[in-house]
């Protein structure tokens, strides 16, 4: 990708994200620091939850804090925080502990540090291009990927950096989308997702994301390459295989092979959680899904890793 091809995407990806947040009104201080998302979403991050708990015996949150609280002077590195939602939690159960976030989107990052500067946290947020980024070596107990990685180019040289920058003993901790690249589905995915789209009710089947006009009824599943205008999913399909062989993995909690696509923005707002169908449908492909991973038959496309040096 050359220069201007790449500041595209990259302006593209800021003004996406600033969109997002921007919808927030009120004082800055009562802000959501997470991306809204409808309440089947919300249910598949709970039920992903349970998977990492059963992994490691607490939630990502509480992970990090026992990572950081017992060793005074800990540090922790968060790549492509936003706002810094999940980094202010583990901030107010470590205050000893060094947490620096970073974005390249200037206004989120102004948002994460009003909040962390108003509850008193010792939280620095700084601007940062994870494609150029070069970082301090031996600096830090944690580095934190959450939903970053998938929005970088330059995974091979990220991936280096991160090595480079661990104190002894320090670990990687990523939670990722890991699609192929531009959030397309593999074949084996694409066949299944296809096959249960026309046995949904119709109004499980209107999108509310990809049409400029509003929310629209799709005959078809709706499936386009993301990364062709900003940096959604750019390289996601590699993500896997360059922490493999920069890093020894610890943990590992694949999850999501269908579930993301019947219930994230783009169709999740259909779905209320009150309604026995909705919900029958809801546990119907959570359980289809939890089969699939388990049996190999689809490849995951999000999953928690924890890895060391």
């Amino acid at each position: 990708m050359d220069s201007a091809d790449y500041e595209k995407h990259k302006k593209a990806e800021i003004e996406h994200y600033s969109d997002v947040y921007s919808g927030f009104s009120g004082p800055s201080e009562n802000r959501p620091l997470l991306q809204p998302v409808p309440p089947s979403w919300t249910e598949m991050e709970i039920r992903s939850t349970a998977l990492i708990k059963e992994a490691i015996g607490s939630v990502l949150t509480s992970y990090l804090i026992k990572r950081l609280r017992p060793n005074p002077g800990a540090t922790m590195l968060s790549l492509g925080s936003g706002p810094g939602g999940i980094e202010l939690t583990v901030a107010e159960w470590t205050p000893d502990a060094k947490i620096l976030c970073t974005d390249f989107n200037p206004a989120l990052l102004e948002l994460g540090q009003q909040r962390a500067n108003s509850q008193g946290f010792p939280v620095r947020f700084e601007q940062m291009d994870l494609n150029t980024a070069t970082l301090p070596k031996g600096e830090f107990d944690v580095v934190f990927c959450h939903a970053s990685l998938h929005h970088v180019i330059e995974l091979e040289r990220l991936a280096d950096q991160i090595h480079q920058s661990l104190r002894p003993g320090g670990e990687v901790v990523v939670l990722d989308v890991v699609t192929p690249s531009g959030y397309l589905m593999w074949p084996e995915t694409r066949e299944v997702v296809r096959n249960l789209w026309p046995a949904l009710p119709q109004e499980l089947r209107v999108n509310h994301t990809a049409y400029p006009e509003g929310p629209r009824f799709d005959q078809e599943f709706w499936e386009a390459d993301t990364s062709q205008s900003g940096m959604e999913c750019i390289r996601s399909g590699d993500i896997l295989q360059v922490l493999s062989e920069r890093f020894v993995r610890k943990v590992y909690v694949p999850y999501y092979s269908i579930s993301r696509r019947f219930f994230d923005t783009m169709y999740g707002p259909n779905y209320d959680l009150d309604n026995p169908l909705h919900r029958s449908v809801v546990d119907f492909i959570w359980e289809l899904d939890r089969y699939y991973i388990r049996s190999g038959v689809l490849k995951p496309e999000t999953f928690f890793g924890i890895y060391t040096t």
